[in-house]
């Protein structure tokens, strides 16, 4: 059985990063820009979610 890495750490990373940028974006009334940054984290969010619940399964597995 091979080990698959799932990784939560880079999504939450590049998700505080897109959001860092959206935030910028928006001091200068960019809007469209800042909701393509919004989307980027939203995704990334979701990713690390994903992963979570990978990590949580695969945690209640074991103690089975």
């Amino acid at each position: 059985m091979s080990t698959v890495l799932i990784d939560y750490s880079y999504p939450m990373m590049m998700a505080e990063k897109a959001l860092h940028e959206a935030h910028q974006k928006l001091l200068f009334n960019q809007y469209d820009a800042a909701i393509e940054e919004l989307l980027v984290a939203a995704t990334e969010v979701k990713l690390a979610i994903n992963s979570v619940n990978h990590m949580k399964e695969r945690s209640n597995a074991l103690r089975k």
